[in-house]
Order: C-alpha cells, then structure tokens, then sequence
C-alpha cells in the first residue's frame, strides 16, 4: 500500500513550552499514524491482520506491535515504554498488566487497537453495555486526543470546554463493553455515530483486545500530516471494587499539554545535489553537507523499538542529527551521535555481519522502489539496511549482501568524538536501483545504543527497521534545496 502524497509542513524544535498548533511536535513523545487501506472491522478483536498491519505501531506482517508499555523490572519505575500512573499497589509481574498500540487513520476516521494484558479481568463497576458509568474502576482502555493539538494547560473534566470537548476529549470501553465519552462532551456513539469501540477477551487467558474508531469530524478534522496530541491509558482492576493502577503511554489523563504527539503520516526529507561529494573519512565536515537540511533526532522527536530498549533518557545519552547529500554517482547520509558511554563488545573490529545493533552503531535503510510493503522487500537486490559500528564492523546481509569498500556498492566510516561518535555512509545509486533525479524512496534511520550490556535503546527518525511502510520519504532534489524543504506530510 502506498503511503499518501500530502501537505508539506516545517518542523519546529522539540524543545521549550509546548507549542499549540498541527504542525509541531511537542517536547513530549512521538508516534505515527499511517493511512489504512480499508476501514477494519470495530469488533473487539485484533484479528485482521491485512488491515492492521497497515497501521503505526505495526511490525512486519503486523501480529506485533514496537509501540509497546509493558513491564520490565530492569526499571526504577518498573515499565518500559510508559508510565505507572494512579496506583495503590505495585504490579506483580510481565502477567498483570500491559498493552501493544496500533494506529491508523482515513479520511474519515482515526482507528486505534489495543491488546491489553491483564490476568485478571474484572468489570463488576460499570454495567456491561451501559453508559457513562463508573469505567474506570473496572479493566477499561482510554484513548485521550487533543485533535488540534492545543495542549489546554490545566486538567478538565467539565465535559463542557469547547476548549476540550470541541475536538476531542476521552473516550472509554471496559472489558465488558460499557463506554464512556461523558469527557468528550457525550457525541453519539454507535457503529454510525461520532465514535464506536468494542473489546474481546483473548482465547488464552492472558488479557483482552480493544478497538475504536472515532470520527475525524469529531477531532476537528485534522488532515494527513497534521500533529494531533494524543494518549492512550489502561485501568486495571485485579480483584473487584476500586482498581490497583491505571497505566499510560504519556501524560496525565484529561490534561492535554501533557499528551504525546501522533503525526498522521510520515516525514519527509529533500536531500539536494552536489557537485563535490563528501570525503567519507567519518568526520563530518559542514562545508561537504552545504545546503542539507540538519534534522536534530531525540527522545521527544522520534520513533523507538520498545521490544529492542526504552525511549526515555538525557539527551547526553542518546540523541543525534544527521545530512543527506547525493550526487550522480551515490547518496551520502552523515550522522552524528550524542553518547555519553561507548561499547563495542558484540561485532568484532572489522568484521562482516555480526550482532551489530547490539552495539552502538547507525543503521540506514531503503525502499528503493517506494514499495511500502509490510515488511522489507526481497525482490530488489540490494534495497534494505546497511549498518555500521563504533569501531568499523558493517552489516549488510539485510541489504542482501552487497560488496562492501571504496570503490565497491558502498562504504561508511566512524570517527569518536568529545561527545560521542560520527559515521558517514556512501552508498551508490547503482547499489539501490539507480534513482533519477527527483526520486522519491522510503527512507530510515536507527541509532542503537549499547552503554555495556544489552541493547538499551534504539532510536528511528521514522518508523520501525525492516518494515517498509513505516519509513519516511527521502526526496532526491536534482538541485539545491530551501531549508523549508523538509517536512512532515
């Protein structure tokens, strides 16, 4: 499925008061939404794979989801990927108490799926089938959106702010299909009203799944590339009576200047022509890149693989920024990453495909063809993931194992600086199916972070690695390019 040519907007620094408006991402988290290529089935279950695995949050084939909060007790705050919330007790374990998101949209909704894990299903609050009652006693998913993104500062549950209410609010189904929308201003539910969510427990004991569809009419119409806040929380009650905690990606529940950012789309990068390529030495010279746009990539701004480490820390722990150039011959990608602590110990100096993302490395990635399929395409040669360490081990195979070197399909080089590492990479236009000036291809980066056991972190501009419809878009300019040029859409 092809991913929709839409309005080009300019990014804002994620830094500073949140910003009210489309077409900024917020100092908060971030997370796409992509296009459906048909409306699924609002029934509870999660089981139709050819629609959902379409939609953000997907990993290839779709049965999983790298949009993810579940329990890790490597962890101070005992969750990975988000928050525990209101709690009276702690949970006992990975059984208790998670949840995998998938999000997708078209023009007339927004769609949001929820698997739920929870060992112990209780809904003894709010009646099932029944209205505005008392749901969040019960084990019950809340998705919050702010559909103008106007980060209302303070926390209302009036149900009457136009503020609120006027493109959005909370919207709420338990385990035992009572609803609630009371906070968003009671709008008409129903397979044809303004919203509609229904769940299913799991055949397996383990928990229960939770679809919505809410109309876009009723977030204010936002548009494919336009930045909407956005959260989703789960209530878990284990034993009947009040619940013992609530869990949530981001924020607060019903305080929208604390809600995430879900762009509706992809972003786009326009890289321009140069007539002297960079020098591939590692050191990224700021005359060799003239023109390129420089993207700043943090915790706030980018897409993370929950199942692979966490997505919150310092900026001195993890962040980067990185130029795209090309010339008749190749493209060059330049990434310079802020590291605090650097480790190698996984893919020896040198070598070939080893367990390279176990180390602090960079991986760059291609659908040369713009295919967008679920999945990374096999049937180009060499489109796909190229990587490259610390310490000058390269991975390949994914890319179908092109010859790596200087005068070969492509190379990369990494220097170690004051605040962590740089890498160049050049890649020949030959190695990824000869795009034309003006090309448009899929396009990703992915930063991992090793500070000295496993893998804590890896860090996507946009998307999840390997699976095609997730990328951005990289625009091959036959010529120099505005700063303007790069943009969400």
């Amino acid at each position: 499925m092809k991913k929709l040519l839409i309005l080009a907007l300019v990014i804002a620094g994620a830094a500073g008061m949140s910003q009210a408006d489309r077409a900024t991402i917020d100092p908060i988290k971030f997370q796409i939404a992509l296009p459906l290529p048909q409306a699924p089935t609002i029934d509870g279950s999660i089981d139709e794979l050819d629609v959902w695995k379409w939609a953000g949050g997907a990993t290839p084939g779709g049965g999983d989801s790298y949009w993810r909060v579940f329990y890790d007790d490597t962890k101070e705050d005992l969750f990975r990927g988000g928050t525990l919330g209101d709690a009276t007790t702690e949970p006992w374990d990975a059984n208790d108490i998670g949840m995998r998101l998938w999000v997708g949209y078209d023009a007339q909704n927004l769609y949001v799926a929820v698997r739920v894990t929870d060992d112990f299903i209780e809904t003894d609050s709010a009646e099932e089938n029944s209205e505005n009652g008392n749901t969040w006693l019960d084990d019950s998913v809340e998705v919050f959106v702010d559909g103008d993104n106007s980060n209302f500062p303070t926390r209302d549950t009036t149900g009457t702010n136009p503020e609120v209410v006027g493109t959005g609010g909370q919207f709420v189904i338990t385990a035992n299909n009572a609803y609630r929308h009371a906070e968003a201003g009671n709008p008409s539910y129903g397979p044809n009203g303004d919203w509609y969510a229904k769940t299913a427990w799991l055949d397996d004991g383990t928990g229960y799944e939770a679809e919505f569809r809410i109309s876009l009419s009723k977030l204010g119409n936002p548009k494919p590339g336009d930045i909407i806040g956005f959260t989703v929380a789960v209530n878990d009650d284990d034993d009947g009576g009040n619940n013992e905690r609530q869990l949530i990606w981001v924020g607060s529940p019903h305080t929208e200047a604390t809600y995430g950012n879900l762009l509706l789309g992809i972003k786009q990068y326009t890289a321009p022509k140069v007539t002297t390529p960079p020098t591939v030495d590692g050191k990224i010279n700021a005359a060799e890149y003239a023109g390129a746009q420089k993207i700043d990539q943090n915790s706030f701004n980018s897409t993370f693989d929950i199942n692979a480490g966490d997505d919150e820390f310092e900026p001195s722990d993890l962040s980067y920024s990185f130029w795209v150039v090309h010339d008749s011959e190749a493209v060059y990608v330049a990434v310079d990453v802020t590291d605090e602590l650097l480790v190698s110990d996984s893919a020896a100096a040198g070598s070939e495909d080893g367990s390279t993302w176990e180390d602090d490395s960079v991986e760059i990635f291609f659908d040369a063809d713009n295919s967008n399929d679920s999945g990374r395409s096999t049937a180009s040669l060499y489109e796909g993931q190229f990587v490259y360490t610390t310490n000058g081990a390269w991975r390949d195979n994914e890319a179908n194992n092109p010859i790596f070197g200087a005068d070969a399909d492509w190379v990369a080089a990494s220097t170690i600086t004051s605040t962590g590492y740089q890498i160049e990479f050049k890649v020949l236009k030959a190695t990824i199916m000869n795009p034309a000036d003006g090309a448009v291809m899929g396009f990703n980066i992915a930063v991992n972070d090793d500070d000295g056991a496993n893998r804590e972190a890896q860090m996507n501009w946009n998307g999840y690695p390997h699976n095609e419809l997730t990328y951005g878009d990289i625009v091959l300019s036959p010529g120099a390019v505005s700063v303007t040029e790069w943009s969400l859409y």
